[in-house]
């Protein structure tokens, strides 16, 4: 399992307003790739300028093939929009464990 996750800071949050639509629809597609077992863009509650990304996959070779579908819409707005810095990274994971369930 590989578990990719990021940090987009953007240089306002009416930058995130802007985005959101296109991000959403974007994490929307990825869930439906082959795969992809979640794919999330989310706020960060501590900094409203601040986007987190978690993508789970079931292997490199998902995550690759997923890489090489083409999104405009997605393509079109990372392009435009004001980042003041990104990072993601990917992790391999061998197992997880639930640590709690309501």
């Amino acid at each position: 399992m590989l578990i990719v996750s990021g940090t987009i800071r953007m240089k306002s949050s009416a930058e995130i307003t802007k985005l959101s639509d296109a991000l959403a629809r974007r994490a929307a597609r990825s869930r439906s790739d082959e795969g992809c077992i979640d794919y999330v863009f989310s706020v960060s509650l501590e900094d409203a300028c601040e986007v987190r990304l978690h993508e789970v996959w079931e292997s490199e070779a998902a995550l690759q093939a997923h890489l090489q579908i083409p999104d405009e819409e997605f393509s079109n707005v990372m392009a435009t929009a004001q980042i003041e810095s990104a990072l993601v990274v990917a992790s391999e994971v061998s197992g997880q464990r639930e640590l709690t369930r309501r």
